[in-house]
């Protein structure tokens, strides 16, 4: 059976809140992501996901502008020398072994 190697790249909508609010008949893709640099006030990036129908002054950020993205509905397990658990409601730090030596 062949396989194709395809290389590609996707670049993400990424603007100020500023130019967002100038696109008042932008509707985004259903699954899009639209990202809102941070600014002085918001030090975080926010994003609203398209839904294909809703212009993007309309739809609401994700989750609801809230600037975290709180408790996960599944936990992230990972583990390198050891298990660790990531459900979103606490900082988690993972040691990188590499060869012989701990970073």
């Amino acid at each position: 059976m062949a396989s194709n190697t395809v290389k590609t790249r996707i670049q993400l909508k990424n603007d100020t809140e500023a130019n967002w609010n100038k696109a008042v008949l932008f509707v985004p893709l259903r699954g899009e992501l639209i990202i809102y640099s941070t600014d002085e006030t918001h030090p975080f990036c926010r994003f609203k996901v398209g839904d294909g129908v809703t212009p993007i002054t309309q739809l609401p950020f994700s989750p609801q502008g809230s600037g975290s993205i709180g408790k996960l509905d599944h936990k992230l397990t990972f583990g390198n020398g050891g298990i660790y658990v990531f459900d979103g409601s606490e900082d988690v730090t993972v040691p990188v072994y590499m060869g012989r030596y701990s970073y």
